[in-house]
């Protein structure tokens, strides 16, 4: 994936950075209702890596997923950005009214599918509640804590071989 370890900060920094906006803006849509709170759906039959993820720390849950939401996202991305000629808003999802008027339902729907993986991916792959995600998430945007959490993402990424 990543090709030099001098690339690692300011590559996980995007990530991350990437990660933190969007995750923000789609905590947002739940506390504002515009999107389905899924903690009252009953639990599905565990496959033997599903049970084994759901006993690994939140925090190492949080990780993958995060990782995995940005995987999710960078073609998502590239997409947005083919579409408008490189001239989509930051926080495309939350300005969609900046996008040109001629893709912007395209640029919603986009949107809209990302929101379910993410959804997906957070809250039934995972198994992380919206409490626990938005716990970290909120360390992410504090100041105070971001730089520590920056590194211990950073050195759980290693652990787990996602990154060099």
């Amino acid at each position: 994936m990543m090709n030099s370890a001098s690339h690692l900060p300011s590559r996980l920094n995007k990530m991350l950075a990437r990660s933190l906006t969007l995750g923000t803006l789609s905590a947002l849509g739940v506390l504002l209702g515009l999107a389905p709170n899924l903690s009252g759906q009953t639990a599905r039959l565990f496959d033997s890596a599903a049970y084994a993820q759901s006993q690994e720390p939140t925090f190492t849950r949080y990780v993958r997923a995060a990782y995995k939401l940005e995987i999710t996202r960078r073609p998502l991305d590239e997409e947005v950005k083919k579409l408008t000629g490189g001239n989509a808003p930051s926080n495309v999802c939350s300005n969609v009214d900046q996008v040109q008027a001629n893709v912007r339902d395209r640029v919603r729907e986009i949107c809209a599918g990302f929101a379910a993986q993410r959804r997906e991916i957070v809250y039934k792959e995972y198994k992380l509640s919206q409490e626990e995600f938005n716990s970290f998430q909120r360390q992410m945007i504090d100041p105070s804590t971001r730089s520590e959490m920056e590194a211990k993402i950073n050195a759980e990424l290693k652990r787990l071989g996602l990154i060099k």
